[in-house]
C-alpha cells in the first residue's frame, strides 16, 4: 500500500500526529510524510491512501492546509482513498470546530473516496501540547485505515 500523509502544524502537535500515522502505515507499504507547505500538487498513480490533517484554528482548518488544497492539481485526488484528522481542544465540537470537517469537504469536492470519519486528536494548555495517549490513538487509527484500504483492495482483486 502506498500512502501520503500531509500535515499542517503550528506548535508541532499535528506534525507529531502525522508522523505517528505515517510510522504505522509504513508497516503496510511505502509512506511519505510531508508538511503541507512542501507537499506536491499531484500524487503518483500508485498512491492508494492520502491522509491530511491540521490544527483547528478559528473553528476550521488552518490557512496553510487550505492553501495546499487550493494549489492542488485538478484531479489529483480523484478516486484516491482519503482520511482527515485534526488537532483541537477537548471542547464540545460546537465550541471548538474541527479542521477535519473542512478537510473532508475538500476531499469530497476533489473526488476522493473518504474511507473513515474525520478523527480529532486532543491538545491542552497554552502553548498547546498533545494530551497523553493521543499518539497511541493516532497509531491505532492509522492501522484501521490500512485495514480498510487493504480490505477494499482485496475485494477488487478477488
Amino acid at each position: 500500500m502506498n500512502s501520503v500523509v500531509i500535515y499542517g502544524s503550528r506548535h508541532g502537535n499535528t506534525r507529531k500526529v502525522g508522523e505517528a500515522i505515517a510510522d504505522e502505515l509504513r508497516k503496510y507499504g511505502e509512506v511519505r510524510a510531508i508538511a503541507a507547505e512542501k507537499a506536491p500538487t499531484a500524487f503518483p498513480v500508485e498512491t492508494e491512501l492520502v491522509v491530511i490533517g491540521g490544527p483547528t484554528e478559528g473553528h476550521r482548518m488552518m490557512e496553510l492546509v487550505a492553501r495546499f488544497f487550493d494549489r492542488m492539481d485538478k484531479g489529483a485526488l480523484a478516486g484516491k482513498a482519503a482520511a482527515a484528522f485534526d488537532t483541537r481542544l477537548r471542547w464540545p465540537l460546537w465550541l471548538s470546530g474541527s479542521a477535519g470537517a473542512g478537510i473532508v469537504q475538500r476531499f469530497e469536492r476533489a473526488g476522493a473516496r473518504v474511507i473513515a470519519p474525520k478523527m480529532s486528536f486532543f491538545v491542552a494548555g497554552n502553548p498547546p501540547v498533545l494530551e497523553p495517549g493521543e499518539l497511541e490513538r493516532a497509531t491505532e487509527w492509522a492501522a484501521s485505515l490500512a485495514a480498510i484500504v487493504n480490505s477494499k483492495a482485496s475485494l477488487v482483486t478477488a
